[in-house]
């Protein structure tokens, strides 16, 4: 291969004339078409001179010529650069929406962090498990707390005298709660004590103004009906750990419809963009400044809650997104309840998880049903309710416990209403 380049190059001063030709010039490609147009060559037999021509100059051996002669490529074809041209524009694309999905998620870290001093890593579900091999009978408590609608009023008058509400009535009616549930898992329990606490959160805390009549009605707007309700919350927790001062408390925190910061309903950041979501923050904060170590906080992106308790599966969701809304007749929203229900359990079997139960709240109408528990509410019976002729449930809150062989075992449907509120607590 060697003495066949150096036939390319007959004399020394034919190598010296090549060298000089290339002299200060980088070899590349562009190199070898430039000497094949000075030699009257093609570029593949210049670049094999130009080899030859080293050779002569530093009088090497031949293992300086194995250098391989790099083929011309062929022109790409018309398709061949649409393909090209399609995949630059595909990856450009790409790299955008990639840039504006980490600028949100970087948007969304900053305010958190900057308002609440929280952890980077965003709020998720954990899987709070307890092991099945537990000696003792003892039960864990599920506190089911939804629609407390704070900030909004329901005036007597116009119900007929049957119930009224404002920002006042809304915290008393949350103290009762806590105060019952209290006294029902101590006073009025029977067997050990409960082994642990989950207080469910389970949206619309607030009413928000996202309707034009709340906007005028409403006690409180957005902000002020936020810290209204947190501190009746943290007042409530408060009762809870000193009741149970060794006993874990896990507090979730579900948005609901009432509580965005939108006019119009939207799917994405549905649980971000939410006052319910703010006001599990609130309480995380708190708690962390007041040192309370028994109680933890969840406040799930997906607005959903996948509970495992004892090997039991809870699906907590508030109720506007379980693919089935209105009433059916006579029935009114047990019909849709039940609906919805059978639906969330088949999307999630398809994904591994089978779940025993579905908790919501949003239809503000007490119910156990086949395949979930339907929460009633704090703000009860209210002028929307009663222009559609709803039946007028009072306000009210349900508590369970679970077992760790039987499930549900036990339920407590609490009224949190008083006869001054209203005639139909009389």
């Amino acid at each position: 291969m060697a003495s066949k380049i150096v036939e390319y190059v007959k004399s020394l001063e034919e190598a010296k004339h090549i060298l000089s030709l290339c002299e200060g010039k980088r070899v590349d490609d562009a190199l070898y078409a430039w000497l094949a147009n000075q030699l009257n060559c093609k570029p593949s037999t210049a670049h094999r001179r130009l080899i030859a021509a080293k050779h002569w100059a530093n009088n090497t051996g031949p293992k300086d010529y194995n250098t391989p002669v790099k083929p011309e490529p062929p022109e790409p074809t018309m398709a061949e650069r649409l393909g090209v041209s399609k995949l630059q524009k595909n990856l450009a694309t790409q790299k955008r929406i990639a840039k504006e999905a980490q600028d949100h998620a970087l948007a969304n870290l900053t305010i958190r962090e900057a308002v609440f001093n929280l952890s980077q890593t965003p709020m998720e579900p954990p899987q709070w498990k307890i092991s099945k091999d537990v000696q003792s009978k003892s039960e864990t408590l599920l506190l089911m707390l939804s629609d407390a609608h704070v900030g909004e009023t329901v005036y007597k008058d116009q119900m007929g005298g049957k119930n009224s509400y404002n920002v006042t009535i809304a915290g008393d009616r949350i103290r009762r709660y806590f105060d019952t549930s209290i006294k029902l898992a101590t006073k009025h329990w029977s067997g050990p004590p409960p082994e642990c606490i989950y207080l469910l959160l389970m949206g619309d805390l607030i009413t928000g103004s996202i309707h034009e009549e709340l906007a005028k009605t409403n006690d409180l707007q957005e902000i002020g009906s936020v810290k209204a309700c947190s501190e009746f919350l943290i007042a409530g927790l408060n009762m809870l750990r000193t009741a149970f001062p060794k006993i874990p408390i896990h507090v979730v925190c579900i948005p609901g419809n009432h509580g965005r910061t939108t006019k119009k309903m939207e799917h994405k950041n549905y649980a971000l963009e939410s006052y319910d979501t703010l006001i599990g923050w609130t309480l995380e904060v708190h708690a962390r400044a007041m040192g309370w170590e028994n109680i933890t906080f969840s406040a799930p992106a997906s607005g959903d809650a996948l509970l495992d308790i004892y090997g039991w599966k809870f699906l907590v969701t508030h109720g506007d997104k379980i693919g089935s809304r209105g009433g059916t007749g006579m029935i009114g929203p047990a019909a849709t309840a039940t609906r919805g229900f059978q639906k969330v359990r088949a999307e999630y079997a398809k994904a591994g998880d089978n779940i025993d139960w579905v908790l919501i709240g949003h239809f503000h109408s007490q119910m156990e049903l086949e395949g979930g528990i339907v929460n009633g509410s704090i703000i009860g019976y209210n002028e929307y309710a009663k222009s559609g002729r709803f039946f007028p449930h009072p306000a009210a809150q349900w508590m369970l416990s679970v077992h760790p062989k039987r499930g549900i075992a036990r339920r407590w449907l609490i009224q949190v209403g008083d006869k001054s509120e209203g005639s139909m607590y009389e």
